[in-house]
């Protein structure tokens, strides 16, 4: 048998954990804080358990913090709040941000040594054991509901409060320790493996190392060659890489790199895509664990998309470019094998998308009648850059018969103003990828980019009138800033302000452009790319 060495992708390694806090003697005279993170009938089962605390255990009920958001972390003012309480309860996870974003939370409490219990249903109880171990606690408590609460009606949401009390003034009182869950199996960092293409391929999918379609070996010389095109230390830390939380170093993205099947040189965009993901702004956290169809889609300008092939032309978003698929296959493939996230596990999206296997593009930069994205925001022409956003799959936008500037942004706006898309809940900002023909005749017609945003932002609103009565209040919620500082009351638009629209260009010919929903990240991240 005719053998193969290659190195191992994974990190086994887990987060140090912390003890929880101290369990209370009772619940007698205790001052309970509570979270309520916005979600659909969360107040409602708060409203039913305060009562209960008060009336049968005697607890005092306290401050309840309201989160604007599911998807945002308690602000430290708030744990401040909290943390006056000698214990706090938080509902609910039933999604996969609002539930990993409130296993943050309560991990953040437990250390602050208040017990804390997070209320999940029962389709996310394994993700929030996952997240918890990945923060470092995994005997976080946590109370299983039945899922699922947005939609229960209200005497269900009662009738689940009424029966999980119990489990929470027990959780508060006696702090039971959750069965361990299953370790990875440690692997050495140098395996031998059988070569025959059938062996080694079954032996990565055993293994967990692949996105479900076959990957390129990393052997060590292919790891040599591409750590060899970045000035930087093999053992260098990059991370926590999150869900897990884990360390990863250069050497590991370097691997992942190569089981991508990216040629040394694609290395320096796609250590640059993976520091740009974690940035604090991207919100990966966020993006990996949500129900949404969401995850981080690459953007690369400059000399070195031209350099490299990467393709800014036709088919941008599809097959068939090497460079495209296999830097942002790296990037998902260090998110899985160096991260931890894994779906069913911790990925919980409703449905995903293709983008989960590879979402990268390069900008049109030959094609584009106005600066590039990178020179647009403060980078020189010269530099090579990648850019990282949050973003669900593409809208297509179809221009068909249409001869001027204005015809084509009344089609935009149409897109723009369909119920149900990320940018009416989450007011990160649209991003507009125009084809050049689009991107030419609204030059022609004098449209800059700050015209387009401004034109979109003015008439891309959707009246209230067109949503249900408790959608109107979430939105009046969770986009506060845009009744406060907009001022329209009657209508709701895609961002809360012209500067939160990005533009750039791609693609080849034709009257296709793409209106791609971003979500979570608080802006696009950018990094330069530095070649050795």
């Amino acid at each position: 048998m005719h053998t193969l060495t290659v190195l191992n992708p994974g990190i086994a390694d887990e987060v140090a954990q912390t003890d929880i806090a101290q369990a209370l003697r009772d619940l007698r005279g205790a001052s309970v804080g509570f979270v309520d993170n916005s979600k659909v009938n969360a107040d409602l089962f708060l409203g039913r358990l305060k009562p209960l605390l008060a009336e049968t255990y005697g607890a005092e009920p306290g401050v309840t913090v309201r989160k604007l958001a599911p998807k945002d972390e308690l602000t430290e003012a708030d744990l401040e709040r909290l943390a006056r309480h000698d214990a706090v309860i938080q509902c609910f996870g039933d999604c996969g941000t609002s539930t990993s974003m409130s296993v943050a939370d309560g991990v953040a409490l437990e250390r602050r040594g208040v017990p804390t219990v997070t209320v999940c249903s029962t389709a996310f109880h394994r993700a929030a054991r996952h997240q918890a171990a990945g923060r470092g606690m995994v005997d976080l408590a946590i109370i299983e509901i039945p899922h699922p609460m947005h939609t229960a009606p209200a005497p269900i949401v009662y009738q689940r409060a009424e029966a999980a009390v119990e489990g929470v003034v027990e959780a508060l009182t006696r702090r039971a320790r959750p069965r361990a869950e299953r370790r990875d199996e440690r692997l050495p960092e140098k395996l031998t493996v059988d070569e025959r293409p059938d062996s080694l391929q079954e032996y990565f999918f055993e293994h967990g190392w692949t996105d479900g379609l076959p990957v390129v070996p990393p052997t060590l010389e292919a790891v040599r060659a591409t750590l060899a095109t970045v000035d930087r230390d093999p053992q260098e830390r990059i991370g926590p890489v999150p869900p897990r939380m884990r360390m990863a170093t250069i050497e590991k993205i370097a691997v992942n790199a190569v089981l991508a099947g990216c040629r040394p040189e694609y290395f320096p965009l796609v250590l640059a895509a993976v520091e740009a993901a974690l940035d604090d702004d991207c919100r990966l956290y966020a993006i990996q664990t949500a129900t949404n169809t969401t995850t981080p889609l690459i953007v690369v300008n400059g000399p070195a998309a031209r350099r490299l092939g990467l393709n800014a032309r036709g088919n941008a978003f599809g097959q068939g470019s090497r460079a495209n698929a296999a830097i942002g296959r790296a990037l998902q493939l260090v998110l899985r094998n160096a991260g931890g996230d894994i779906p069913g596990e911790t990925d919980m999206s409703t449905q995903g998308q293709s983008g989960k296997f590879t979402f990268c593009i390069a900008e049109n930069e030959q094609d584009n009648p106005w600066q590039p994205f990178h020179v647009e925001y403060g980078y020189a022409p010269e530099d090579s850059t990648v850019t990282v956003i949050g973003a669900s799959a593409g809208h297509n936008v179809f221009t068909y018969g249409c001869e001027t500037g204005t015809e084509i942004l009344e089609h935009f706006v149409g897109a723009l103003t369909a119920l149900g898309h990320n940018n009416i809940i989450f007011p990160t900002g649209p991003l507009l990828v125009l084809c050049p023909e689009h991107a030419h005749t609204l030059a022609r017609d004098g449209y800059g980019k700050e015209d387009i945003r401004r034109h979109l932002f003015e008439h891309a609103r959707i009246p209230l009138s067109r949503f249900g009565a408790r959608t109107v209040r979430g939105l009046h919620h969770r986009r506060s800033r845009w009744f406060a500082e907009v001022g329209d009351q009657e209508r709701i638009g895609v961002a809360d302000h012209p500067s939160h629209i990005h533009i750039i260009v791609a693609g080849g010919a034709g009257i296709h452009s793409q209106f791609v929903p971003t979500s979570f990240s608080y802006r696009p991240v950018t990094r330069i790319v530095r070649f050795r």
